[in-house]
């Protein structure tokens, strides 16, 4: 019964345009308290943008986390998210720090990867996954390496 009501307000919220004249309309979840989509228009009215934002107040300070774009991130991925991040405030963690901290594991991840590789094993990865399997003549191209 509930994945039917899901895709009715689903089906809904698809539809649903911001009243002319108007800028932003704003959607409050009766169940998640804080969470709202956001709906704006862009470019002068011509693209309506649908946005899930969680807004709670986290040590006396009001916080507003964008948590994804509808249609993209859907109800339940939404739900899901904002109760997520309730539970991290809940416990004295701030979500944006946690944030923060994997975009800062993930550039050191990736700078690690890029200076593990040399040009000579970047070459033979390319023939292994390109030359091999799209040109007849890898064998040439290996051998230039």
């Amino acid at each position: 019964m509930s994945s039917i009501s899901l895709d009715l307000i689903k089906g809904l919220l698809n539809k649903i345009n911001i009243p002319e004249g108007e800028k932003l309309l704003i959607i409050h979840d009766p169940d998640i308290i804080g969470l709202k989509l956001k709906i704006s228009c862009t470019v002068c009215g011509r693209r309506v943008r649908k946005t899930w934002v969680l807004e709670q107040k986290y040590k006396n300070q009001s916080l507003k986390i964008t948590i994804g774009e509808f249609p993209y991130l859907s109800i339940k991925e939404a739900i899901k998210k904002a109760i997520e991040l309730k539970t991290l405030m809940a416990n004295g963690i701030d979500p944006r720090e946690v944030k923060r901290q994997q975009q800062i594991e993930e550039n050191e991840n990736r700078i690690k990867e890029r200076q593990e590789i040399t040009f000579k094993e970047l070459c033979y990865k390319y023939i292994e996954e390109y030359s091999k399997i799209y040109t007849t003549n890898w064998k040439k191209y290996a051998d230039r390496v």
